[in-house]
């Protein structure tokens, strides 16, 4: 069984380097189809939103016999009733949503701080890595940022 999550493993670090050599590579292909997929994800968005206000008005219209006007004044204010009614619920539930990702992001981060003193201070050669890591960073910001 261990192997399996050797070879597992190594499938998992190509495809990390595969996506991280393909941003240093072509970062405007790779930013550009991620701006494609926004783009596609809004919308759908607003497709779904112009099926379920469509639905809407067919019921509202089937059920008090209503003119075309007055179906869509009588959906407007459902709709606003809908919003109002999603705003009032996330009012009390964002501050908890906040409290615990703000807690879990301290403690990650601590994590990782801790994890990363732990190993500049394990050897000399691994200041060297971090000190190259980070100019490279630095120069590939530098070419591809500005």
């Amino acid at each position: 069984m261990n192997r399996y999550t050797l070879t597992y493993q190594k499938t998992v670090n190509a495809c990390y380097l595969i996506g991280i050599a393909s941003v240093i590579a072509m970062p405007d292909v790779i930013f550009g189809l991620l701006l494609e997929l926004s783009h596609t994800l809004w919308e759908l968005a607003h497709l779904l939103f112009e099926i379920f206000e469509a639905t809407l008005d067919h019921i509202v219209e089937h059920i008090f016999h209503t003119g075309v006007h007055e179906t869509q004044i009588i959906v407007f204010y459902l709709m606003l009733s809908m919003a109002f009614s999603v705003i009032y619920y996330l009012k009390w539930a964002m501050p908890r949503f906040f409290r615990t990702l703000k807690k879990n992001l301290l403690a990650t981060w601590l994590t990782h701080k801790t994890s990363l003193f732990l190993y500049w201070s394990e050897s000399a050669s691994n200041k060297f890595k971090l000190i190259a890591l980070f100019n490279a960073g630095l120069i590939y910001l530098v070419l591809f940022g500005f």
